[in-house]
């Protein structure tokens, strides 16, 4: 598993109640953005789409609803596994694999698409954007899908609150935006840059979301590793006390950047 950025939360590794706490509590995507997604991108139906740390499947199902030929890659076999039980049978190939494995697949040559969302900041990118840059179809496209940022990091009263909690109970508050913050995306794109995807297009969607209690404690857990997940009561009931029994109201702005070649 790639190390995890600083300032994240202790671990990220995705397996056992990780992964089902990913699959259960991580933000979906509501049919506004995969509009845009599919927009942003610009290819027919007939185009093949890889999205590269797929996960749960979260972008990966709906991805298949729209192009005839859709691949979810991913390296944890908790995941995957998941995600092919929660597909409901969408047509898409399930793939075991990272992203230094996507350089080198047979099967993985020629893509029209390449979508990476939750996954970016966890990436060796630079490799990866000149091997695609080879291996792609003329009409290449890479998408790099910006979810909204983490809960712990939104500049709302009860988020502040979520994020004081974690420091004290994990000794550090988090910081890591995980990919999602301006600086970052403006890296990513001086990378495809560089790799030959010099035609950007970089486009962005708000929406609302409400959690539970339950929700917020769901989406600390899917970003921890088995091995730091809190078992003790004491930690849920601290953090109930100090947010409230909820709903906790979010702002979401979903940031999409597609470059092509």
């Amino acid at each position: 598993m790639l190390a995890p950025p600083a300032g994240s939360l202790p671990g990220m590794e995705f397996s056992g109640a990780v992964a089902t706490a990913y699959a259960e509590h991580r933000r979906g995507y509501p049919p506004p953005v995969v509009d845009l997604l599919v927009d942003a991108i610009g290819l027919p139906r007939d185009a093949s789409v890889l999205d590269l740390g797929c996960g749960t499947g979260q972008l990966t199902v709906p991805l298949a609803g729209r192009y005839d030929r859709v691949i979810g890659a991913d390296p944890s076999p908790d995941m995957l596994a998941l995600a092919r039980s929660r597909s409901g049978g969408a047509p898409v190939a399930w793939l075991l694999a990272d992203d230094r494995d996507v350089t080198r697949l047979p099967q993985l040559a020629g893509l029209d698409a390449v979508t990476i969302a939750q996954a970016i900041h966890l990436l060796d990118r630079p490799p990866l954007f000149e091997s695609l840059a080879t291996r792609m179809a003329r009409r290449a496209r890479i998408a790099i899908v910006a979810n909204g940022n983490p809960l712990w990091l939104r500049d709302l009263p009860w988020s502040r609150t979520l994020n004081a909690y974690l420091g004290s109970w994990f000794g550090t508050a988090p910081r890591s935006a995980c990919g999602t913050d301006a600086e970052s995306r403006g890296r990513y794109q001086a990378e495809l840059a560089a790799a030959g995807f010099g035609t950007a297009t970089d486009v962005t969607l708000d929406y609302w979301e409400t959690h539970t209690f339950a929700g917020v404690v769901g989406n600390v857990r899917s970003a921890l590793s088995p091995g730091s997940l809190p078992t003790d009561p004491a930690f849920e009931a601290g953090l109930r006390e100090a947010l409230g029994p909820g709903p906790f109201k979010e702002d979401v702005r979903v940031a999409i950047l597609v470059a092509a070649r």
